[in-house]
């Protein structure tokens, strides 16, 4: 049977250590009066405020993220995210959607919305426990549309897809950037399944504290603990076991660590597990065993950058099989969760 890959991509931030710091702006409309009540929030974190009366918020930057993304958005607007923090404009002036999301005809697409939201839930949300105990609150904002002759089921959404995940005890806002599920044929059969992969910003909020076991299992088995293990020379007190060929190995066998700036680590392939063809680069893959679960990391380009968390911030060079390529959101914590679950 074909293997199924998965590339879920999220727009991630960058990590480091920095004093407290409050940050303070306007946000208006289009005629320049006030937007009360419109969200203010750090991509991937649980750390958000809204506006007053006066359309002014002040938030908080993340003690430990560098280089956040500061995300503004209210209904029926456009959203803007801001990431040069050192030169907040004084006011945001946000801009009303415009009526049509693209010139593509949606209602050209061969399949039914219900059998396309289907395909949407399982390569969004994902599959399994985690994911059944999840739901869109606002379904009906999400346009999904096949494109016959590119055989890929593309998503969007006027408005923040909301999810309410029982599982984990969290809601979750996400701005939908991207969503795409690429097939080989005309057809949305998982069988012929090629590529699914999603973008967007996404803000946390706590509504269940004391689903904090539950959080630290899904980290314990997340690609963001095994590249956070990986770069501190700490997976020997993990349960991942790494494979190559049918072989376990040990991670300096096969993996190199270089540290970059702004607590960024550049992980490499070592030579012995890179290929080439007729000076090709070809895909390594690499399984990872975690108890019970078994993936396959290919890494497109035989490297990737991780911050200090162990979040990915080259998804595209890292594609997916397995197990882990079905933590979807269903299975996303906030981006400094390993920080967080100590305080």
């Amino acid at each position: 049977m074909m293997k199924t890959v998965f590339l879920s991509l999220l727009i991630l931030t960058f990590s480091q250590s920095t004093l407290a710091q409050q940050l303070t702006s306007k946000v208006v409309d289009e005629n320049k009066k006030p937007l009360v009540g419109a969200t203010v929030y750090f991509d991937g974190t649980t750390r958000g405020v809204i506006t007053n009366l006066d359309g002014i918020f002040r938030i908080k930057k993340p003690e430990n993220l560098s280089e956040p993304i500061l995300v503004i958005s209210y209904l029926g607007y456009e959203t803007l995210y801001e990431n040069n923090l050192n030169n907040l404009k004084n006011t945001y002036q946000l801009k009303p959607n415009p009526e049509n999301l693209d010139t593509v005809d949606l209602y050209a697409s061969p399949f039914s919305r219900e059998d396309m939201l289907e395909v949407f839930e399982d390569n969004f949300l994902g599959k399994g426990r985690p994911a059944r105990q999840c739901k869109i609150l606002n379904l009906d904002d999400v346009i999904v549309y096949y494109v016959v002759k590119e055989n890929t089921l593309y998503a969007k959404s006027m408005n923040p897809i909301i999810i309410k995940n029982n599982y984990l005890g969290y809601k979750i806002k996400f701005d939908l950037k991207d969503f795409q599920v690429k097939y080989s044929t005309k057809t949305l059969n998982e069988y012929y399944l090629k590529q699914s992969y999603y973008a967007g910003f996404s803000f946390f909020e706590d509504i269940n504290p004391k689903k904090s076991r539950r959080r630290q299992k899904i980290y314990e088995s997340s690609l963001n603990k095994f590249f956070k293990s990986l770069i501190e020379d700490n997976l020997d007190n993990t349960k991942f076991v790494l494979g190559y060929k049918g072989f376990a190995v040990r991670p300096e066998e096969i993996f190199g660590i270089k540290p970059l700036e702004n607590d960024l680590s550049l992980i490499y392939l070592k030579s012995r597990v890179i290929k080439t063809f007729n000076s090709k680069y070809i895909p390594s893959k690499i399984t990872l065993k975690h108890k019970r679960e078994l993936s396959t990391l290919q890494f497109q380009k035989g490297h990737c950058r991780v911050d200090q968390f162990g979040n990915n911030l080259d998804i595209q060079n890292v594609l997916l099989i397995g197990d882990l390529s079905e933590s979807k959101v269903a299975k996303m914590l906030p981006l400094n969760f390993s920080l967080e679950k100590l305080k």
